[in-house]
């Protein structure tokens, strides 16, 4: 009988400890990284001697089947290529370890070794990264009972005290203080503690430590958090590369996708511009006469002017990420104040990151057409967050996004007054509906928000009930966008 897991969720508090215990959770992020590293290449190593298997290549070029999965499964059980085989090899790792490094806490980072690793396996990564001395990593548990735990108002680290042993060597107790006015915190401290994780960062150049408590439960309702518990309320989302185009009841909008961001993605080129530089300048013999890096082992040296912009880059990138998340998550709240009925199209974004596989030509001038597609675009507004952002919130009420059928709906070709598709270039910003144009992407917006329950085609009498308020709304966002001060958004009004 399979226990199903209960909804969770996770609150961070950073913890003001002294050097002593800073020094002993130092000691034990070494060790967790000396695991980490060793049960990674103990799955390497049993992924490729999977991989030089003839029966499981022969069974890898045969047709998909149930009996074909079966086979497979059980070749990789052979060669001990599983999450559960990777538990017991920590064990023996771990022993050495045992009075820094609980058992739990080892199978966790077995875990997240063999993950990386079957990434690699089923073609979803390139490949895998050992951690290195300059690397963050973090420790969790996999309960609240025994080694790493949170109890009274404490993290709890080690053996317990014991009238023989009232102060442990290696034990650890380290106060949890939230805010007296943090309300949330409180509340959420309330709840039973899963399990806990500890992680390092390096924030300005220092290295500060944080806990995270994974809650049971449903966060805490914030007092100010507006949210539309209406399931009748329908919202249709379009979602590109760096915009986001919402079409509701009570709202049409287009939004850029983490705005906050591109001031910070200038600084960011010139460091690595000028950490470029001086990688070149310090190691000649590592490049070649056309300016690129030899093939084979090679020796590098950096200089400190290298080292502190390569400090300076990991400070920056830190910020983009906080900045990213927090437009994301107040996006996503507003988002949820118009209805919980969100809809949006089923999108695979690794594949518009990849550069394009044909060479085309301009038709214009004649030169070759580059092959980079929206990699940076995406790496830097991280679409896919923004929609795991959402689902998760939606969650909270029992519900989640629906995701509509990308190719049988075709919103972006299909004309809801003619009921005929055309497809159009992506230069093609507007909808020609005679007397009005509709800018493409909120008018996509419309159509997801207005298909039907199998979501696989648009309710056209829907869509016609809807459409003078549409319209209404549509022509106040245009209106709003052609006097905004970002040119993103107004270059999609143009």
């Amino acid at each position: 009988m399979t226990r199903k897991s209960t909804p969770s969720y996770t609150i961070e508090f950073p913890l003001h400890i002294p050097v002593w215990q800073q020094n002993r959770l130092e000691k034990r992020f070494k060790i967790a990284r000396v695991v980490y590293n060793s049960c990674l290449g103990e799955a390497l190593k049993r992924h490729k001697t999977v991989k030089l298997d003839k029966k499981y290549r022969f069974l890898l070029s045969e047709p998909k089947s149930k009996e074909r999965d079966k086979q497979l499964a059980e070749i990789r059980l052979t060669f001990g290529f599983s999450e559960y085989r990777m538990h017991h090899f920590v064990k023996s790792v771990q022993q050495k370890f045992k009075e820094n490094i609980g058992s739990l806490e080892a199978q966790k980072l077995a875990t997240r070794a063999f993950e990386a690793v079957e990434k690699l396996h089923y073609g979803k990564a390139k490949r895998v990264h050992f951690k290195s001395f300059h690397d963050d990593i973090s420790v969790e548990n996999k309960s609240n009972s025994t080694g790493l735990r949170y109890l009274d108002g404490n993290i709890l680290w080690g053996d317990k005290p014991t009238k023989k042993n009232p102060k442990p060597k290696k034990w650890l107790c380290m106060p949890i203080e939230p805010k007296v006015d943090d309300e949330y915190a409180h509340l959420a401290l309330l709840d039973k503690t899963k399990y806990v994780r500890i992680l390092k960062r390096e924030v300005r150049g220092k290295v500060r430590y944080y806990v995270q408590l994974v809650q049971e439960g449903y966060p805490p309702k914030k007092r100010n958090r507006e949210v539309a518990d209406d399931e009748t309320k329908r919202i249709g989302i379009d979602i590109g590369t760096s915009t986001i185009a919402i079409s509701s009841e009570d709202k049409v909008e287009l939004r850029e996708l983490a705005p906050e961001c591109n001031t910070d993605e200038r600084d960011l080129r010139r460091i690595q511009r000028k950490m470029d530089r001086s990688k070149r300048t310090t190691n000649p013999n590592n490049f070649k006469i056309n300016r690129t890096v030899k093939k084979g082992k090679l020796t590098w040296y950096y200089s400190n002017q290298y080292k502190k912009m390569r400090q300076k880059r990991k400070e920056l990138y830190r910020k983009i990420t906080i900045k990213r998340k927090t437009a994301h998550e107040i996006l996503a709240n507003d988002i949820l104040t118009l209805g919980s009925d969100i809809r949006v199209e089923t999108m695979r974004f690794q594949s518009l990151q990849k550069r394009a596989k044909n060479t085309s030509r301009n038709k214009k001038n004649g030169k070759i057409n580059r092959k980079k597609r929206f990699g940076k675009s995406i790496a830097n507004r991280a679409p896919a967050m923004l929609l795991t952002i959402i689902d998760r919130k939606l969650a909270y009420l029992g519900r989640s996004i629906k995701k509509i059928d990308t190719y049988a709906t075709k919103a972006s070709q299909f004309n809801h007054i003619t009921n005929e598709y055309n497809k159009k270039q992506l230069s093609e910003r507007w909808n020609d509906f005679g007397e009005l144009v509709i800018q493409r992407d909120l008018y996509s917006a419309f159509l997801i928000g207005n298909t039907n329950e199998t979501l696989n085609s648009v309710d056209v009498d829907l869509c016609n009930a809807q459409w003078d308020n549409f319209v209404k709304l549509h022509e106040r966002e245009i209106a709003r966008l052609k006097q905004s001060s970002n040119k993103t958004l107004r270059w999609f009004v143009a």
